[in-house]
C-alpha cells in the first residue's frame, strides 16, 4: 500500500521530463520556409522567390549563378564570355570595378575574339592591319602621256583630249580632270597632274587587298574612247591589287596609245575637323587636320587621368602648348585676326569664345569614367569636355601666343556636396576684372566652359572663392 504513492509520483516526474523532451524536439525540427524550394531556406536566400539564385557576392542586385562578375558590382553581363562585360551596371562605372586591372567595357559585346577598337575604324584590333590607325589608300596620278592617237585624223588635228576615273573594289569612286575640263595635249607631249585621291579601306586582314583600275579617256567630237594604258596586253586599263601590307607602289604603266605615272601608298585617316563659332559680332571658321596616330597615343596614354590627386606637376602636364597640333592651331588662330588689329586682352577673349564654343559633357556621359581629364588634341577630336578639358585646352593656346597663365582649381561647397571646379587665369597688362595673384603677379580669371564669359568675369559660384591651388604650368 505505500508503494503506490511512490510509484504514481515517479510516473508524472518522468511524464513531466518526457514532455519537456518532446517539446524540445518539436523546436530543433522545425523547417524554416523555402518559398521557391531551392534547397535554400528564405532567410538564408538573398533571392527567396528565385530557385535559380540564392547568393548575391558584389551586392550588384544579380545573383552569382547570373552575373558574368560575381565578385566586381561594376558590370554582370558578358554576351560573349570574353571576360569583358558588354556594359556597366546602372548608376556603375569602371570607377566602381573592384577586380585588378579594372574591367573595360567590351566594343565588341557578341564577337568572343574581339572587344577593343584603338583605332576607332570599326574593326577589333586583333584583326586590324594596324590597330592604331585607321589606314587608306593614297593614289597619286602624277602624269600622263599619249603617245599614240586614238581618233582618226591624227595627222590633222595629232592632239587629245584627257581625264581619268579611279574604281575601287568595281566601283567608280572619283573623277580625275584639269578642274572640271579635260587636259588637252599634243601626241607625245607629258603632262603633269599630281593630283591625290584617298580611299579608306578596310582594316581588317582578312579583306587586306584593294581591287584598284585606273581608266584613261580620250573625250572629244568624235565620242569617247578608252586609251590603252595597260602592259598587260589583255586589256587596255590598268589594273592592280594593292595590300595594304605591301611598301609603296612608284610605277609607270604603258600600253600601245599611252603612259600613265603613278604612286600609291598606305596613309593614315586623319580627323579633318571644322570648328565654327562668333565672335566681334562675326562669324569664324577654322580648318585643322589632326593625324588619327597623334589622338591614338594621347588616347591610350597610361597617364592617370585624375591628376588633381597627385599634385599640381600632374595636372599642369596636361597642358601641351608644344604638341605640334597645338602649335598648327594656335598659328591659325593668329593668322585669322592678323587684319583685325586686336590688342592682347581682345585676344584672349577671341580664344577664350573658340573654346567656349566646344560641347560642354561631364566625363560620365562622354567616356565613362566619373573623372577623366583629356589632353588638348583629344579635346578637339572629340569637339566636347567639361571643364579640366577646356582650361587645359585654353592654356596651351595661350601658352603658345606668348602669355603667361595658371590654372585654378577650386573646390566648393554646393548643395552638400564638395565640386571641384577648374579656370584659368591669364596674366595680361592693362586687363580689368577679378584676378588672383601669384609670385607678384595678377592672372585674371578666364571661364572655358559658358559663352560669353570675358577675361575678368568670374561665375557667380566662384565670385568670392579663393582657389584651392593656383598651378603654374611652366
Amino acid at each position: 500500500m505505500k508503494k503506490t504513492p511512490l510509484i504514481l509520483a515517479l510516473l508524472i516526474i518522468l511524464s513531466t521530463f518526457s514532455g519537456c523532451i518532446h517539446i524540445s524536439d518539436n523546436q530543433n525540427n522545425h523547417e524554416s520556409t523555402d518559398s521557391d524550394s531551392d534547397g535554400v531556406p528564405d532567410d538564408e536566400d538573398v533571392f527567396p522567390y528565385d530557385p535559380n539564385e540564392q547568393n548575391d557576392s558584389d551586392d550588384d542586385g544579380v545573383g552569382d549563378n547570373s552575373d558574368a562578375f560575381p565578385l566586381d558590382p561594376a558590370a554582370s553581363v558578358d554576351s560573349d564570355n570574353d571576360t569583358f562585360p558588354d556594359a556597366w551596371n546602372p548608376d556603375r562605372t569602371q570607377n566602381d570595378s573592384t577586380s585588378i586591372p579594372p574591367l573595360e567595357l567590351d566594343e565588341f559585346p557578341d564577337d568572343p575574339t574581339e572587344w577593343k577598337d584603338t583605332d576607332g575604324d570599326g574593326v577589333g584590333d586583333n584583326s586590324d592591319i594596324d590597330p592604331t590607325v585607321d589606314l587608306a589608300i593614297n593614289i597619286t596620278l602624277k602624269a600622263f602621256e599619249v603617245i599614240e592617237a586614238v581618233d582618226p585624223f591624227s595627222g590633222i588635228w595629232p592632239r587629245a583630249q584627257i581625264y581619268f576615273e579611279i574604281y575601287m573594289n568595281n566601283r567608280m569612286e572619283v573623277r580625275v580632270d584639269d578642274h572640271g575640263h579635260v587636259w588637252r595635249v599634243w601626241l607625245n607631249d607629258k603632262q603633269e597632274i599630281n593630283q591625290v585621291f584617298k580611299y579608306n579601306i578596310d582594316d581588317h586582314k582578312d579583306n587586306r587587298y584593294t581591287d584598284i583600275e585606273i581608266i584613261m579617256y580620250d573625250d572629244d567630237v568624235f565620242g569617247r574612247d578608252i586609251v590603252d594604258i595597260s602592259n598587260t596586253g589583255n586589256e587596255n586599263t590598268l589594273r592592280l591589287q594593292y595590300d595594304a601590307e605591301d611598301d609603296p607602289l612608284s610605277e609607270k604603266t604603258q600600253g600601245k596609245q599611252g603612259i600613265l605615272w603613278y604612286e600609291i601608298t598606305s596613309s593614315k585617316v586623319e580627323y579633318n575637323k571644322t570648328y565654327s563659332w562668333r565672335f566681334g559680332n562675326k562669324n569664324w571658321d577654322l580648318y585643322l587636320d589632326i593625324p588619327s596616330k597623334t589622338y591614338t597615343e594621347y588616347r591610350n596614354s597610361d597617364v592617370n587621368r585624375n591628376p588633381q590627386s597627385f599634385g599640381s606637376a600632374a595636372m599642369a602636364s596636361f597642358v601641351t602648348s608644344g604638341e605640334p597640333v597645338i602649335v598648327d592651331l594656335t598659328n591659325k588662330l593668329q593668322l585669322l585676326v592678323e587684319n583685325e588689329g586686336y590688342d592682347r586682352v581682345t585676344m584672349v577673349n577671341f580664344v577664350l569664345r573658340f573654346t567656349q564654343y566646344l560641347k560642354y559633357s561631364e566625363d560620365n556621359a562622354s567616356v565613362g569614367p566619373n573623372e577623366y581629364w583629356r589632353y588638348p588634341v583629344e579635346t578637339l577630336v572629340d569637339e566636347t569636355g567639361d571643364c579640366e578639358d577646356t582650361s587645359v585646352l585654353f592654356a596651351s593656346i595661350m601658352e603658345g601666343m606668348g602669355y603667361d597663365a595658371v590654372l585654378l582649381l577650386y573646390v566648393i561647397e554646393k548643395n552638400d556636396n564638395l565640386m571641384g571646379h577648374l579656370a584659368v587665369g591669364m596674366h595680361v597688362d592693362d586687363c580689368n576684372g577679378d584676378f588672383v595673384s601669384k609670385g607678384g603677379r595678377r592672372y585674371y580669371y578666364c571661364e572655358t566652359t559658358t559663352r560669353g564669359y570675358e577675361i575678368g568675369i568670374t561665375p557667380k559660384d566662384y565670385k568670392d572663392k579663393t582657389p584651392t591651388s593656383i598651378i603654374q604650368v611652366q
